[in-house]
């Protein structure tokens, strides 16, 4: 029996020195955006590397260090973020275009990638669809650990996504409304199985952009009515808003999501993809501009707190009853709630729920009881929510005893 032998090679990704149609698949991995330093990291292990072994390996390290100037990643070292972002982008295309050319025809790439940004996300698509290959499938599989020092109070996934796409023909033109019917016909199917299968949160929006690729990948362009070419902002815009519909109204066991504010939905959705964590501004702003809020409209009002470039929700053990006043607000006067509760004050809070017409409504007891499955068992407002609707029955109870005495 013959045996095969791989053989290694090195070169860069945007210059393979392969003919056309060469290899029948291609596996990688590409770096994630922003994400990694990895030839910073690189360094720890280089210098002593080079110390060990470089006397025989020295054109490996010919270098003081690890070499940067042409690493395809959105690094600032000598740019500003724009020229970065460009440069990440403009390379990453050049690599799935070098790809495409030499991938035999139908061979088959599998593509991995992870960022918790639309941002990231966005150059990813935009870099795949100039680049001709046509995403086929795309699934989340779970390579991260929760407990590693990315995940502390970040919005870091806990899911890569693996994309598998061919070299085949794509269609000529889409046009956006009929696309867009495709991607929502499609979507759903894919978001119930994700739901099943335990996917959530960021991980689950992020499958879900997967998903609508697979669609808008397979024409060449799609354009809206008007002629303008749409491109990757579009199209996670669109699945955000399909996702944040999706969600709330599965968190909420159906019924009641229509009957929320923009607010509550914004805070509850929050939770389950967020849970505590802070996230960027710009993945804030998009989030909420799919449940109706202009975000810039307001932070450090009420629960919504801005810290530089980051995004916070506050939970009620944040808050001071000082700022409830007249609240009308769900989520302002469950806040309100849990503080009387846990400081003991039962007369006032039940004023509290009485005043705001909450207080004998199911939907509100029913956001609660969503909000603490969204939140892990450690989580301070958790154990406050699970507190506050233990008693339930009699806060109830007690309160239309009050109203027919009154």
């Amino acid at each position: 029996m013959k045996m095969l032998i791989p053989q290694i090679t090195q070169f860069s990704a945007t210059s393979l020195p392969y003919p056309d149609n060469f290899f029948d698949a291609v596996f990688t991995d590409p770096p994630y955006y922003d994400n990694v330093p990895y030839s910073y990291l690189s360094d720890f292990f280089y210098v002593w590397l080079k110390r060990t072994i470089g006397d025989l390996y020295p054109d490996l390290f010919s270098t003081p260090l690890t070499p940067k100037s042409r690493e395809i990643v959105a690094y600032t070292h000598n740019k500003s973020w724009e020229e970065a972002k460009s440069y990440f982008e403009e390379n990453l295309k050049k690599s799935f275009q070098e790809i495409y050319r030499v991938l035999k025809p139908n061979g088959i790439i599998t593509i991995v990638y992870t960022h918790k940004s639309t941002s990231g996300w966005e150059v990813l698509i935009n870099s795949l669809l100039d680049s001709g290959l046509v995403i086929t499938a795309s699934w989340p599989i779970h390579t991260e650990m929760k407990a590693r020092l990315r995940a502390k109070e970040s919005a870091a996934l806990a899911s890569s996504i693996y994309f598998v796409a061919r070299k085949i023909e794509r269609k000529e033109t889409g046009w956006y409304n009929e696309v867009k019917e495709e991607i929502k016909k499609h979507i759903y199917e894919k978001l119930e199985r994700l739901w099943q299968e335990g996917i959530s949160g960021a991980d689950y929006f992020i499958s879900a952009i997967g998903s609508a690729i697979e669609i808008f990948g397979k024409y060449k362009k799609v354009m809206d009515f008007e002629g303008n070419i749409i491109r990757a902002d579009k199209l996670v815009d669109f699945v955000r808003e399909i996702v944040t519909d999706y969600a709330v109204r599965q968190i909420l066991h159906n019924g009641i999501a229509g009957e929320l504010s923009p607010l509550t939905r914004l805070y509850l959705l929050w939770r389950w993809t967020y849970q505590e964590a802070k996230a960027h501004f710009d993945d804030a702003r998009k989030l909420a501009q799919s449940t109706g809020i202009d975000l810039a409209k307001e932070w450090n009002k009420g629960f919504i707190k801005k810290d530089k470039g980051f995004i916070k929700i506050l939970g009620p053990h944040e808050r001071d009853i000082k700022e409830f006043k007249n609240q009308k607000e769900l989520i302002d006067v469950l806040h309100s709630a849990l503080i009387l509760w846990k400081e003991g004050k039962r007369k006032d809070m039940k004023e509290v729920l009485r005043d705001s017409g909450f207080g004998q409504k199911d939907a509100f007891y029913r956001v609660a009881q969503a909000i603490s499955e969204t939140l892990p068992l450690e989580s301070k407002e958790k154990k406050l929510l699970d507190g506050f609707l233990s008693g339930k029955e009699r806060i109830i109870s007690e309160m239309k005893e009050e109203t027919i005495l009154f």
